[in-house]
């Protein structure tokens, strides 16, 4: 090989750099649409309204509406408001402090939680094409839960009489209900003030 010549990452170029960058433009206005009108609610002329382009121009990138949800979906799992997989990293006595934490993030990411919000919700609804994946986002959240309060349990952190199993349900569910209504109120309603009560009661750990 030649000195002047190196191996490195392909880079994609020309027309295939533009098509990214237009992917990226889309999901992100279907982000946008989908999070205050729902997948049913915002139709693919509100989503090319947002940056110019004709609802052609989104099914030659997605081939369906029910393609551009998934790969909203998709996209945004990365920066997933409920993702607690960092239980495994720490002590059980961190647990609860890691919860307000990423509490307190979330309150930077309103559209992120809306989003979820909106469209988890309406996936209950009959053939919604995000059915699936809220099914499996919510049994792989309340399972961590699980595992974070049992964990707790474990090291005798829960008040007396929790059960670790009660308590991930419990807390998972008041996450869930008071972020929708910090939605509607985010001036009075405190998610992270609302989650430290709750942990107080369930755990002896010092909030």
């Amino acid at each position: 090989m030649p000195e002047n010549e190196s191996v490195g990452p392909t880079r994609r170029r020309g027309p295939y750099r533009k098509s990214d960058a237009r992917r990226r433009e889309i999901i992100d206005a279907a982000f946008d649409v989908f999070a205050t009108a729902g997948f049913r609610g915002g139709s693919l002329k509100d989503i090319g309204a947002r940056i110019g382009i004709d609802p052609s121009t989104i099914l030659h990138h997605f081939g369906s509406k029910e393609n551009l949800l998934l790969a909203v979906l998709e996209d945004k799992q990365t920066r997933d408001a409920h993702s607690f997989a960092v239980v495994d990293d720490l002590s059980p006595e961190e647990i609860p402090g890691a919860f307000l934490a990423l509490a307190e993030r979330n309150g930077a990411t309103p559209g992120l939680i809306s989003l979820y919000a909106v469209l988890s919700a309406e996936s209950t609804t009959t053939d919604h094409p995000g059915d699936d994946y809220f099914r499996r986002r919510t049994e792989e959240t309340r399972a961590a839960f699980r595992i974070g309060f049992r964990r707790m349990a474990d090291g005798g952190l829960l008040a007396p009489g929790v059960d670790p199993d009660y308590a991930a349900t419990s807390t998972f569910a008041l996450w869930d209900g008071i972020q929708i209504h910090w939605l509607i109120d985010p001036a009075t309603v405190r998610v992270t003030d609302a989650l430290r009560a709750h942990l107080r009661v369930i755990t002896t750990v010092e909030l």
